[in-house]
């Protein structure tokens, strides 16, 4: 697994409460959805971060639908991602 990860960060850079949102199976984190819904909680003063799991990663590189990852996998980049971020915590 990469140890990289890119985010999509929306709202004050000083706001109390972050929201940290993964996309779903068959989205990728800009997807018209996320972007709506991340711009609506922004809107509301809590910073919203998106992250793609390796999988999705991937498919945005070579257009080819896979699979979700493995359990463990999912799990890694979550611990990663919670590892970024926590120097703004409250996160959720």
């Amino acid at each position: 697994m990469s140890t990289e990860i890119n985010y999509l960060v929306n709202g004050p850079s000083d706001a109390a409460i972050t929201l940290i949102m993964a996309h779903g199976a068959g989205a990728a984190m800009d997807s018209d959805w996320m972007n709506d819904v991340s711009n609506q909680i922004a809107e509301a003063g809590i910073k919203t971060v998106r992250f793609e799991f390796p999988y999705m990663v991937e498919r945005r590189s070579t257009g080819k639908k896979r699979p979700p990852n493995t359990q463990k996998i999912l799990l890694g980049t979550w611990k990663k991602v919670a590892s970024d971020w926590k120097e703004q915590a409250p996160w959720f």
